[in-house]
């Protein structure tokens, strides 16, 4: 878990190989293409390969490595990008991916996810409806039987249209119901890091780019493709619309002008898909490449203090635990969880009651959270709880195996009595503060931590000695 896959990610025309490039030789390593149709090497203009200059500075993998006329699926670049990666990761803890195509980012960083067999006749039957009856009919039916999918997919692309209704079909169920968890762990770490600028920049720029792919000689290369415009690889914005061209169906400017219109399209669906991760650290696109990888280094480091490290924070009522863990999650950039939140109904009851949990109430809730500990210690977690006793440590870290670590919260009496008192809407008895006090076993092993400064100070501290 020490290496480190730094993905790139951002809409199209953005700049993210000049980024790719930059990091890649900064850490003195290799790059990962995940761009769908750059793997192919008959489209090479209308897909923006990168160019033999910027080939020679570092090296790349899974750039046009594959005919168009050979199936080639989100599948099959899982399985030989994870083998790749085994490689890399060989001689390198760092290697950095770069690509626009969000499904096949996923794939790697994630896994896929695990959809149904399907009867292949379904799939014939559709094949053959969107010859009758148009891809349009086929947008209607998926938006009817699947619409939150609809939102998301490229319902320009009948491949996508199609592969969703089939599994709607076959399932029964709706093809976005099987996007819910990835099925496969990945023995490195993730930074996601992601260029932005104002929507208007990057249609401009999408503009600028189709008419130098025009001024390349984009129309050539995809004539030459007329005859393997039925291919999976070849329903791709830039080829599709000259296609149309070359049918006589369309006028070279109105092609050009739809080439730019799909493309504009198709980068909106890319930001929307990029910005459900929450965690990807955004730069933007006229960055100081000094300032990148400072901020670069500084994640990693983060990435490194938090990779399998569970930290439960500790101490009694009114320590300040549920602000120091949510603020240390936040800087770590991990998941935080409230201890209280998983305490079963049970012992919900008994406190709202007024009256004291025991050690035998407290098995199955300290069970729990080492269950919810056993579950992040790939993405490390943030967990505070009132782990008052030894005995109830054992319990919280059992099968961890040295992947986490106590912080303990400490403060007098005096201290954090006076402090409950000022809160609003929060009263304990001193009787029952004291009572936590005379049932404290304070930790041997763990990180102890004074209270008498402020939270962030607090959490400097904690986070310095984390990385000693």
């Amino acid at each position: 878990m020490n290496k480190l896959l730094i993905s790139i990610i951002g809409p199209t025309a953005i700049g993210k190989t000049k980024l790719a490039i930059l990091l890649a030789s900064h850490f003195k390593t290799e790059i990962i293409s995940a761009d769908s149709r750059q793997f192919f090497k008959e489209m090479r203009i209308g897909t923006a390969v990168p160019s033999a200059a910027e080939l020679s500075q570092v090296k790349h993998h899974f750039i046009q490595h594959k005919s168009v006329l050979q199936p080639y699926t989100v599948g099959d670049f899982e399985r030989e990008s994870i083998q790749k990666l085994t490689e890399l990761f060989k001689i390198n803890d760092v290697v950095v991916m770069v690509g626009g195509s969000g499904l096949y980012v996923n794939a790697v960083t994630e896994g896929l996810n695990a959809f149904p067999d399907i009867d292949a006749t379904i799939r014939e039957q559709l094949n053959q409806d969107l010859k009758t009856y148009g891809l349009e009919s086929l947008q209607e039916r998926l938006k009817e039987k699947d619409p939150t999918y609809y939102e998301k997919v490229d319902i320009h692309n009948p491949q996508r249209v199609i592969r969703a209704l089939e599994v709607c079909m076959g399932s029964g169920k709706p093809y976005s119901s099987f996007i819910k968890k990835p099925t496969s762990k990945r023995n490195f770490k993730v930074l996601s890091i992601g260029l932005k600028a104002d929507r208007s920049l990057i249609y401009e720029r999408i503009n600028q780019r189709v008419d130098s792919m025009i001024g390349e000689g984009l129309l050539a290369e995809a004539e030459a493709l007329v005859p393997y415009r039925t291919q999976n690889a070849l329903q791709t914005v830039g080829y599709k619309e000259l296609f149309q061209y070359f049918d006589g169906t369309w006028t070279l400017d109105f092609a050009i002008a739809e080439i730019k219109k799909n493309t504009r399209r198709f980068a909106k669906r890319q930001l929307t898909w990029f910005l459900k991760n929450e965690r990807t650290l955004w730069f933007d696109h006229d960055y100081k490449e000094k300032t990148v990888i400072k901020h670069t280094e500084e994640e990693i480091k983060k990435i490194q203090m938090a990779t399998s490290k569970i930290l439960f924070v500790m101490g009694v009522s009114g320590s300040g635990k549920t602000t120091i863990g949510e603020l240390l999650a936040e800087q770590l950039g991990i998941p935080f969880f409230d201890g209280d939140d998983f305490h079963p109904e049970a012992n919900i009851k008994k406190m709202s009651e007024g009256r004291p949990l025991n050690d035998e109430d407290r098995q199955g809730w300290l069970k729990r959270l080492n269950e919810l500990a056993l579950e992040h210690t790939t993405s490390g977690a943030v967990i505070v709880c009132s782990a008052l006793k030894d005995t109830y440590r054992r319990l919280l870290g059992k099968s961890l195996e040295g992947q986490h670590r106590f912080i303990y919260l400490k403060g007098s009496f005096e201290l954090i009595n006076n402090r409950l008192a000022q809160r609003e809407n929060h009263y304990m008895p001193k009787d029952l503060l004291r009572s936590q006090f005379e049932t404290l076993v304070e930790p041997k092993d763990a990180l102890t931590i004074s209270i008498d400064q402020t939270p962030q100070e607090i959490v400097d501290e904690i986070i310095a000695a984390l990385k000693n």
